[in-house]
């Protein structure tokens, strides 16, 4: 489970800006693209996706891993091939922080065991690598040998049988516990992907910024409104809430706004039956309103956001679960005040993002890259890397250390115990097409933020484009 998103502050440009000192897809992760970030994809259906639960235990870890039962290092496989094979591993996520110093430590790590084989990191931003891997899958053949995806492209591929399976890397490595979540990326009993981050939506909030104000956190989704509005003083640039609100950073803007049919207990989509005009709908994008009106930086791009976030001048916002460990070297001063809220809405359901690694069916080393991918999901090395990017949810959950989560105070109640669903059970089968989607709900949405339109005149417009887009793509 990754993005990007991973991977709300984009993840992405969350990550990618606490890596140089700022702050900041999400989300989905996963990705999804950059702060709330989430990528769009189309393949041959694969089999229905199921809601998921978090892993009983997740994880999420600093680099270095911590001493207690740090996982011992892990002998990759070695390949006799004869020839010297160069493995191209395409992903977004090189350059986010610690996650992108852990990947390119464990690259180090197997090419030193190796002969005879080489992976090489190729650095993409999450949204050309969205475009680059569509456009791939489109014409039958993806650039690179080992590709990341978000949980939109991931079917995408699947259906346009782009990727190869890889159920050998569960026999060889003997692992029976991996989570639910990859029900979505198996098609006719075969399993396509393999989960390196799952990046899960909650509230994150400065600690120091609710003590002086003498606030609570939310139990409501009024409530919530409540607090920010009280959080904000525009006078002093201090401000409630923020999230990613630009149609110029559409993959962002949807990424975050995915998650605002939770409070209502809506969906975005059944099938190929948009539910744009619904009741939870209506009722999710009015709150975002109230929100955007009372406690938002109105005209604030991502970066900065999350700049204005890790300087305490923004209090709180939805960030993915991947994002929170990037503020531990980007933002040292803001880490230990970081605490997540409760859900606040009666569900206690909120969006989880499942970021596979995938192998390029037309690969010339796909036996290579096969190695790779089965030296990394080693249960030993996989924990490594989980704690390593310092992510929270385990695809293997017995790989999970309690030591390790007991050590993040942000994980609960926000993160943890919460009732998780996929991207697949919110948007139907416009998860083959969610860029399309998401941006005819941002630009018709968008009109209500800047133009004054109603939520209801907006959403009518939305509905329509989206049934036209719905009967295109049938």
């Amino acid at each position: 489970m990754t993005e990007k998103n991973k991977h709300q502050m984009t993840r992405r440009k969350l990550l990618k800006v606490s890596a140089f000192g700022a702050a900041g897809a999400a989300l989905a992760a996963c990705a999804a693209p950059a702060t709330p970030t989430a990528a769009p994809t189309k393949p041959a259906a694969p089999p229905t996706p199921a809601a998921t639960t978090a892993p009983a235990a997740p994880a999420a870890t600093a680099v270095p891993p911590p001493p207690t039962a740090a996982p011992a290092p892990t002998a990759a496989p070695a390949v006799n091939t004869g020839a010297k094979q160069t493995v191209r591993y395409l992903s977004w996520w090189f350059e986010e922080g610690n996650r992108g110093k852990t990947w390119l430590s464990l690259i180090k790590e197997f090419n030193e065991s190796q002969k005879e084989i080489e992976v090489k990191a190729e650095q993409i931003p999450f949204d050309p690598y969205t475009t680059k891997t569509i456009v791939g899958a489109q014409a039958g053949k993806l650039d690179g040998d080992i590709v990341m995806a978000t949980p939109e492209l991931a079917p995408r591929l699947i259906r346009a049988g782009v990727v190869a399976p890889v159920d050998a890397v569960l026999t060889r490595n003997n692992i029976k516990d991996l989570s639910s979540a990859h029900d979505a990326l198996r098609k006719d009993g075969k399993l396509y992907g393999l989960d390196m981050v799952t990046v899960a939506f909650g509230i994150l909030y400065n600690k120091k910024r609710y003590d002086d104000a003498k606030i609570t956190p939310a139990k409501t989704p009024d409530e919530w409104i409540a607090v920010s509005k009280a959080l904000t003083d525009r006078s002093k640039q201090q401000y409630g809430f923020f999230m990613n609100h630009l149609v110029s950073e559409p993959a962002d803007f949807w990424f975050q706004l995915e998650e605002w049919c939770m409070p209502y207990g809506g969906v975005w989509a059944k099938g190929k039956t948009p539910l744009l005009t619904s009741d939870p709908i209506i009722k999710g994008l009015k709150l975002f309103k109230q929100m955007y009106d009372v406690a938002i930086p109105q005209g604030t791009d991502g970066p900065t956001g999350a700049r204005l976030f890790q300087t305490g001048a923004v209090a709180q916002g939805l960030f993915v679960s991947a994002a929170v460990g990037s503020f531990k070297p980007g933002a040292p001063d803001l880490y230990p005040l970081l605490r997540s809220a409760p859900i606040p809405w009666e569900s206690n359901t909120s969006i989880a993002r499942i970021h596979p690694m995938m192998i390029s069916a037309a690969s010339p080393v796909k036996d290579a890259a096969m190695e790779f991918l089965t030296w990394v999901y080693k249960p030993a090395t996989y924990q490594k890397m989980v704690e390593g990017c310092e992510d929270v949810i385990f695809a293997q959950p017995s790989a999970a250390r309690k030591e390790y989560l007991d050590k993040l105070e942000w994980l609960k109640p926000g993160y943890d115990g919460v009732k998780y669903v996929t991207p697949f059970d919110v948007v139907g089968d416009f998860v083959y097409n969610f860029n399309e989607f998401g941006q005819i709900v941002i630009t018709n949405f968008a009109s209500v933020l800047t133009a004054g339109k109603s939520v209801e005149e907006a959403m009518a417009t939305a509905q329509k484009q989206a049934e036209a887009l719905a009967a295109r793509i049938t």
